[in-house]
This record gives structure tokens, sequence and C-alpha cells, in this order.
């Protein structure tokens, strides 16, 4: 059972052509796995956009959606601050799931009011 979480943050992308889902989605979990054990996220999901008529022809390009689950504000930065510091193993999976990324991914955040 997933923690209830009150910062959500969440990336928008498309992976690289001739990059499949199949070998995209463990590099993506362990990254993120790292930092739920490491103690700042609490969780995460995943959702592939699927295309709603007559919708979404102002929003960017994108195929998929992240979102990482933190419990407080403090948590995401400390996470934030940690992966910017690129120690050898956060960096390590950092890169290996970025590099089936392509250019042009965005991110935000997200605060629950209710």
């Amino acid at each position: 059972m997933q923690k209830s979480s009150s910062v959500c943050f969440s990336g928008v992308f498309s992976l690289r052509e001739g990059v499949s889902e199949a070998e995209f989605l463990p590099k993506l979990h362990q990254f993120y796995q790292h930092l739920i054990e490491m103690g700042f996220a609490t969780g995460y999901c995943v959702m592939r956009r699927e295309a709603l008529d007559g919708f979404g022809k102002t929003l960017p390009a994108f195929q998929y959606r992240g979102e990482l689950h933190y419990p407080n504000m403090e948590l995401e930065h400390a996470a934030y601050a940690y992966v910017k510091q690129r120690g050898e193993r956060v960096h390590s999976l950092h890169v290996a799931m970025n590099s089936m990324v392509r250019p042009g991914a965005d991110f935000f955040l997200e605060t629950r009011i209710v």
C-alpha cells in the first residue's frame, strides 16, 4: 500500500527512437526505487498518455508522465539536492534512465491542496 503524499514531482517525456517501454521501465524503477530506499520518496506511478479526441491540443508532445510522491516539500527538495550532487550510485541510475528519454522532457511540482 502506497503512503499518502502531499507533494508530487512530475515529468512529461517521450522515449528516444528505438527504445521500448519494456527496456525503459526497469531503469525508471531502479532510479525511483533508489529514492524511496534512501527515505526521500514514498512511491511513484508512471502513466502512458492516451489520445482523447478533441482535447490536449495545447499540451506539449509527450508519451509518458512519471510521478514521484513525497510526504512533504522538504523531502522533495532534499531528494533534488541529493540527485544534483551526482553521487556515483544515484548519478549512474539517473544517467541510465535519462539516456533513454528524448531531449525536451519537462518537469513540475504539485502540492496537494485537498
